[in-house]
């Protein structure tokens, strides 16, 4: 019986069916103490090898997707809907179960003032993306500009920029924090050319369609660049008061209630 079983564990091996290969044991071993059939054994032992193909594959979208830490864990329910206007719990879930829009190349622009959980909505989109499969990039526009820049120079935005272009769905960040030369605005606007009606773009901005070109640095750029944005696209226009300011935090307020410093 070993030596039948250290060649069915070799065969599951050369086959790729490693993680199956491992959990052999047991798996075997309680499928003793059941009466289940053929079919359901079978079922249980591919799901052992896919579930650990899929976990293993998540961990790599997110390495290569980049996204940014948060303070709070990538959860919807962690998102005070209440105290935001323009938007709403059932809007996100939607968005977050059913990725048609991702398919059929559609676009999500948050717009709104500092402070009010546009990056995080973004990323939490794209981590549900993530865990169907869909391969995503995260970046600022200010990191976007740099990469664009020395692409042709250093070996790694090129290969940043390879996994951007190859993406299911960029997410586009601070767009209007940084601005932009002719050379650079130039390249931004070809990029979204490329992506236009190919790939979905998440992009948040904290500031409004009208003063874009002031960050783009062309007016005829700018009205192109939305134009493509604009022809397949949700929009939401989110209000409320900063997150930021609502948990605001000083060091000495922690070390006085730690009984570091005497009041």
């Amino acid at each position: 019986m070993d030596k039948q079983l250290t060649l069915l564990k070799s065969q599951l091996t050369e086959l790729n069916l490693k993680n199956l290969a491992t959990n052999l044991d047991d798996l075997l071993l309680a499928s003793c103490s059941t009466e289940k059939t053929n079919a359901q054994f079978l079922q249980e032992a591919l799901e052992i090898e896919l579930s650990q193909r899929r976990k293993a594959g998540l961990g790599k979208r997110l390495r290569y997707a980049n996204l940014p830490i948060f303070d709070k864990e990538l959860d919807v329910e962690l998102y005070d809907f209440g105290q935001r206007s323009g938007i709403s719990r059932r809007q996100i879930l939607e968005l977050s179960s059913n990725f048609v829009w991702i398919d059929k190349a559609f676009n999500i622009i948050f717009l709104g003032g500092s402070g009010l959980g546009k990056s995080f909505l973004a990323c939490y989109l794209g981590y549900k993306a993530m865990e169907i499969g869909y391969n995503v990039s995260f970046v600022s526009m200010n990191e976007l500009s740099q990469l664009l820049r020395t692409e042709q120079m250093l070996s790694r935005s090129r290969s940043r920029m390879k996994r951007i272009r190859a993406c299911d769905l960029l997410i586009l960040d601070e767009v209007g924090n940084t601005v932009l030369d002719r050379q650079e605005s130039n390249k931004v606007f070809q990029l979204i050319c490329d992506f236009y009606q190919q790939t979905s773009i998440i992009l948040t901005s904290n500031k409004g369609f009208d003063e874009w070109t002031g960050t783009l640095g062309d007016a005829v750029v700018t009205t192109a660049v939305l134009d493509r944005l604009m022809h397949k696209c949700e929009v939401f226009n989110i209000g409320g008061d900063s997150w930021r300011m609502s948990n605001h935090k000083t060091i000495l307020d922690d070390l006085l209630k730690a009984g570091d410093i005497n009041a």
